[in-house]
Order: C-alpha cells, then structure tokens, then sequence
C-alpha cells in the first residue's frame, strides 16, 4: 500500500511540473525565456539565494468599506421580497406650517449659550424625538456600512420611485427640489405674495433674491427658467471646484446673476466680515432687502454620516444668520438642513420660528426618502430683528474661536413654553425619521436582491414633472443658429427688409413738424447720443448667444460689437453705444454704454404688441436686471433711454446741466440715475404711441383726452371705447419705430434759449416750444 501511494506521488509530481511549465510557458513564452535567462529554475524563489515565494500575490479584494480581508463572494443574496405597503407615496407631498402669533422681537441672552466639549455622537439626542425611531436611524445607517458605493447607488437607483426624474432639464438634482419646493408652497418664491394675497412685487420692480452656499447654482437656474431676466440674483458660494458654473445654465441665462464672494474674495460663509460685505453689497442694489435667500449648504460626510448634524451645525447657523441680513421684511427663506435632533439645532430652528410669521420643515419628494435631508421655509419676515442678528454673530465668533463648543443657543425651558412649536418639532422628527427608515430598509432589501426593481418610476415622473410643471425632456444644450435663421424666427411675419432698413424722417423745420406731429398727445421722445463713438448712429442689436452680440451697420450688414456687454440671448432691439463721462475737464474719463431705444424681443420675451410706454417700461426692467453698476469689470453697461412726453420738452431740457469735456467745451448732459456718471445728447428721437389711423386731442367740453378714428370719423373716450377699438389703438413696435422722427442736433444754437443766429434748414428749441404751446392751445 506504502509503495503504491510512494509510486503515485512520484508520478504525480513530475506531470504537476509538467502542466505548470506549459501553463508558464502559454501565458507568456517571451517573458518565461527572459526568466530563465536571468537563471530562473521552476519551483525555485526569485532571488540570489533561490529565496522569496513561490505562489503569486493575491490582489486585494476590499469591497467599498467593507472590512479588510471581506471576499465579495461572502455578500449575502436573496430573494427577499419588498412589502409596497409600507411605503406612502403622496403627490402632492402632505406638510404643515407653524404660526408665529408672538411678538415681532425676541430677547436673546448671552445667558443662554451652554458651553462644552465637541459631541462626537447624537445617539442620545432623544429630547425632540422618539427614542426608537432615533435608534433605528442610526442602526439602519450602519447597516450600509457593510455595502459598497456601487452597490448603494444601484439599489438606490432601483428602489427610489423618483429617481428617474434625475435634474430633468437643469445643471443638477438641486433645482428640481426647488421647482418641486416651489410648487408645493403656492409658487410663494417665483411669485410672492403678502397675507392678503397681494403680490410682493411693486410695479416694475425686479424680483431679486440671494443663492448662499448654492454652487455649482441649480437653485439659481431653476428661478431663472421661471422668471427670466424678471429676477436677479446675488450668489455667494465657496470658490473652487463646486463654485457657480454660470456657463453651463442652460434653461435660465445667467445673465441676471450676479456672483460675490466676500471681502474675502473666497466665499467662505464662516467669516462675519464676508458675510458682512456680501450684505452690503446686495443691499446696494436693493435697499429693502431680496425677496427671498435660498441655501443648500453641505459637504461630504462620508464615514461620519451618522453625526452630519453635529458636523453642519456651524453651517445651519451662518446660513440662517446672512439670510437675516439680507431679507427685506415679509422676505422668505429657504435652507436645507439635515437631522434636526440636537438641542443646538431644535434651538437655530427656534430662532428663525420668531423672526417669521410662518415655518414649516418639509421633505419633498425630489429629496430621497432615505437621507435625512430636509428643508426649513420660513415665510414673512419680521421687523425689528437686528437683536436676534447680532446674538448669532456673537455664538458665531464663539464657533470660530472653537476652544469650546456651542451645545445650546436658547434654554430648554423657552422651547418647552411654547407647546406648538415643541409639538410640531418633535412630530416632524418622528415624521421624518419613520419614512427615513422605512427608506433605508428599502435599499437594503433591494441590496441583497438585485432581481428588485421600483416598478411605479416612469408613471410618477410623469406625475411629478406635471403638477411641478416642468416639461418632461431631456437637457440639451442650447441649439446653434446662424444669425439669420435666429432673426427670422424673432421677427416671424415681419421678416422683411422694409423694418430692419427703414430710414428715420429728419426734423429740419416748422414745416416738417407740423406735417408729422398731429397731435403732441400722440408723441413721445427720447434722447440720443452725438455720434460720438466709431459706431455712428442708433441700430438694430441682436443678441444670438452668450457673448455674441451683433450690430446692423450702416452697410446694411450684421458685424459683432467690439465692446463687451452682458445681452441674454434670443434680444433684438433698436439702440445706440454712447460715452458716458466721470469728471469734469483734464481728469474726465469715459466708458461706452449701451443704450436701449425700444425692443421687438428681451431674453427670450416678445413684447413687440405692447404699447410704447410697457415696452419702455420692460426695457428698463431688463437693463436693470442685467447692469452690475458696483463691479469693477470690464463689462460694459446697459441702460434704457428715459422716455418723455413730447409737450414736456421744457422739463427734459431742466433737467440737463452744463457740463465742462476734456477738450475744455461745454455741453448739456443728462445724468445717470444713481450714479456719478452723465452723456451728452445730440438730438432726440420722437415716436408715436397710437396707430397712424388714431389721434388724440382734449375734448373742447369736457377738457379730457379723446381718441378720433380717422377711417370711421368717430370719437371715443378712453374709459368707454370698445374692446376691438382699444386693441387696435396702440401702435406695435413696427408701427411706431416706422415712423420715428430724429430732431439731430448740429449746431449748439439749437439748443439754446434764445438763438441769435438761425440757419436754414434747422429746427430750434424755441420753434418746438411754440409748435407745442400752439397745438395745446387748440
């Protein structure tokens, strides 16, 4: 029996070495013959004394955060099912706001703040929660720490029921959150109202709002899709890779976006001096305040996912706090936060209870069900809360000189006193939190059955995308258009060369005032410049994309802007580039401005139908939204012409005053509202309100304005025309700019009081004075 077994081991070994040879020798012939070259000997180490191992090394197979030394065949794979039952889907999302009946001010003390060694657990955070369910939160998180990232983000993927929305047609996920926030709260961001559902928004006034720790800036893409160049923005966000990716907003232009990074310049929100000059900054453009501050502050907490809220409680508070600063009151607020279980957090949430009218924490359904995100809406700001403001800064200064952590900002007692707010934290905590688990549970069952699959995803991103209203497409980047194809679709019917060519009529007597202007009633002007500039006269500008700007040239040709200005695309309006100055005399300096005259299409917006003063009206609107007069840029900037009424000639001249150039001539200027800047006219510009079939006069019996229709030989009183009638009385964009009348300036005697010396074939300031003075007698 010895001698068998000795016989088959003395077999086996040399066709072991056989069949490994031909293994060695099949995987690699060049690299076995270059071994044994160097004096390799099969089943002998590699080294000078046949040392080291024989065996190869085995790769390392960690998995994801799995331990060391896990195999991946170890992962457990079921067949476990998913209970559909226990999950509650509700669209629209189901939440609830708490009143603030109290006072407008709170009296904070310094009493208040409870010092102490950083926490490195929440574990026993039960006072505003249910201790189970805080439990099983933590227990069902650590439960992924056994899972890789790939295995998480495909179970995740497949048990979500909104994961398919995805970021839709934005730059990131963030802005569905907020088109989806928006809409469950009455659109109260993109269209703000008081407690008596009056709208926020004054006539013709932006609607401005600040994005705070909110790069790459999906919030701001999403307000700018609703709201177009209707809405400006301040962005302060941390400069780096995440910062503000304002070249990739694709459905809102950016435009109207105007990023600021602190005194700083680095956007770090922890520095009371960044917050402070972020605030005066905004506050320079809007004096009362933004509308609105949205934030989506965070960070990577990986590995310590089960203390992000002690992590982030410096970020919740600086957040709350430059919100303060900047909202004028009635303003809302909106800040992402994650588990609201400490007493730091419950106490900030608190706080921002008093400054607001209303509150309410909610988890939209674009946020996924197993994170513990959530968002904290603050509606209708409160007076009077610099008190609360200068507390904040004052817990800041602590956290930023960090020998002690803040534990707690407001007594337990206070909170325990008021009973509502008390009850609705701690309900929404136990809220939140179920639907957390019930979520984490979900992708861990998903997890260890990879056949699982959500089966209700394409119909409850059909259902979501609807009632957020946002369409259900794909983003795409914007389509290149050459530029003709671009004017054709903007100008549609009016695509002709009769529009773009059309000749101003020169004003060059009494005569030709008194063949053009029937009724001064009917007739406004604006000033324009001296030709000045080495673009000679007022033209047609069309924006076609980002940073292309085309003119049509005395040639009759489209050539880009040498200048830079900040036009959002898809605008086409009729205006001029003129030196504006600073100074006076020697030390006078000059930058060239864009001046628009009236517009066919702003950013996207046709107002061509509108009558002249509201597409005035909207041209003022839309410079103002895209002018940033307090950066220091070489972005030129972009104004709108003042309109004024044709029998208030006299006030438009009151209103320039002499001014010394730099070649030692004096010239009328007209100032730049709010600014130390001024241009100097070279004539003015008249257009008429009403179609060439109308004109108005003052009725003899009754001294008030009528309209008379030309064609019918009627008369009509504004308030009692007919609907048809009025719909017709006021002249498109087409129809008056066809009939534009240039009084040009070429002596400066024309302007003056009193000429002395008259020249043929000019009009004087005096003769408009008596041609208006005349036609209002009559």
């Amino acid at each position: 029996m010895e001698s068998e077994e000795s016989n088959c081991e003395e077999n086996a070994e040399p066709m072991a070495k056989k069949i490994k040879t031909e293994w060695v020798k099949s995987y690699s012939d060049k690299a076995f013959l270059m071994m044994t070259r160097m004096g390799y000997e099969e089943n002998k180490g590699l080294g000078k004394q046949n040392q080291g191992r024989l065996e190869p090394i085995i790769a390392v197979q960690q998995d994801g955060r799995k331990g060391l030394g896990l195999k991946a065949d170890e992962t457990t794979i079921t067949l476990e099912s998913w209970d559909d039952t226990t999950e509650v889907i509700s669209l629209p999302e189901k939440f609830s706001w708490i009143n603030n009946d109290g006072p407008d001010a709170l009296q904070c003390a310094e009493s208040d703040i409870v010092l102490g060694p950083p926490k490195s657990t929440i574990s026993d955070e039960c006072l505003y929660c249910d201790p189970n369910i805080l439990k099983n939160i933590l227990e069902a998180k650590s439960e992924f720490d056994k899972l890789n990232d790939n295995e998480l983000r495909r179970a995740r993927a497949r048990s979500n029921p909104f994961e398919t929305i995805r970021s839709s047609i934005f730059l990131n996920r963030a802005a569905v959150k907020i088109a989806n926030i928006d809409s469950m709260c009455d659109y109260m961001f993109t269209r703000p109202v008081d407690k008596n559902g009056a709208s926020l928004l004054h006539m013709n006034e932006l609607l401005y709002f600040a994005d705070i720790c909110a790069g790459p800036g999906g919030f701001s893409e999403y307000i700018l899709y609703r709201k177009s160049w209707e809405a400006k923005g301040f962005g302060f966000t941390l400069r780096g890779p995440n910062d503000f990716k304002l070249d990739k907003f694709v459905a809102g232009s950016p435009e109207s976006f105007d990023t600021f990074y602190g005194v700083r310049n680095d956007g770090d929100i922890f520095f009371k001096d960044n917050q402070d000059s972020f605030a005066e900054y905004v506050l320079k453009h809007c004096k009362p305040g933004v509308h609105f501050v949205m934030a989506d502050g965070g960070f990577s907490v990986e590995g310590q996912e089960n203390i992000q809220e002690l992590l982030s409680k410096q970020l919740y508070l600086c957040q709350c706090l430059m919100a303060l600063k900047i909202l004028r009151v009635n303003g809302s607020f909106l800040c992402k936060m994650f588990d609201l279980f400490t007493p730091f957090s419950v106490g900030l949430v608190y706080l921002m209870y008093r400054c607001f009218d209303q509150i309410s924490i909610l988890k939209p359904n674009s946020s996924r069900p197993a994170n513990s995100e959530r968002y904290l809406v603050c509606k209708w700001k409160k007076p009077n809360t610099d008190c609360i403001c200068k507390y904040l800064d004052h817990v800041n200064d602590i956290l930023n000189e960090a020998k002690n952590d803040v534990l707690e900002i407001v007594s337990r007692e206070d909170i325990a006193k008021d009973k509502n707010f008390l009850e609705y934290i701690v309900k929404s905590n136990n809220e939140i939190g179920q639907n957390q688990i019930i979520g984490l549970k979900k992708i861990a069952v998903f997890c260890r059955n990879v056949q699982l699959k959500e089966t209700k995803q394409s119909e409850i991103r059909k259902r979501c995308l609807e009632l957020w209203g946002l369409p259900d497409k794909l983003r795409q980047p914007p389509e290149s258009k050459s530029y003709e194809k671009l004017l054709a679709e903007i100008l549609g019917e009016w695509n002709d060369k009769h529009l773009i060519n059309s000749l101003s009529t020169e004003l060059t007597s009494i005569e030709s005032l008194q063949n053009n202007i029937h009724s001064i009633y009917d007739w406004y002007f604006v000033p324009i410049g001296r030709c000045e500039t080495n673009i000679n006269s007022c033209s047609f500008f069309l924006c076609k994309s980002k940073g292309c700007l085309l003119r049509y040239n005395d040639s009759k040709k489209w050539e880009p802007v040498e200048y830079i200005f900040d036009v959002s695309p898809r605008t086409l309006f009729y205006g001029e580039i003129v030196y504006e100055y600073t100074g006076e005399g020697r030390t006078q300096t000059r930058i060239c401005a864009l001046h628009i005259i009236d517009a066919v299409m702003l950013g996207g917006i046709d107002i061509r139908r509108l009558r002249l003063s509201e597409r005035i009206r909207l041209c003022k609107k839309y410079a103002l939204s895209l002018n940033k007069p307090f950066k220091d840029t070489n972005v030129g900037p972009i104004r709108n012409k003042r309109l004024y009424k044709l029998r208030d000639l006299s006030t438009f001249f009151n209103d320039m005053t002499s001014h010394v150039l730099k070649d030692n001539s004096s010239r009328l200027g007209l100032s730049i509202p709010f600014e130390n800047k001024f241009f100097v006219p070279g004539g003015i510009l008249l257009l008429c309100e009403i179609c060439s079939n109308f004109f108005s006069s003052i009725s003899n019996s009754t001294h008030k304005l009528y309209y008379f229709d030309i064609r019918t030989k009627t008369s009509y009183y504004k308030d009692c025309m007919p609907n048809d009638i009025q719909n017709t009385l006021y002249a498109s964009f087409r129809n008056s700019f066809q009939r534009r009348l240039l009084w040009k300036w070429t002596n400066l005697m024309q302007v003056e009081e009193q000429s002395k010396h008259r020249e043929q074939y000019l009009l004087y300031r005096e003769d408009f004075k008596a041609f208006i003075f005349n036609k209002e007698k009559i």
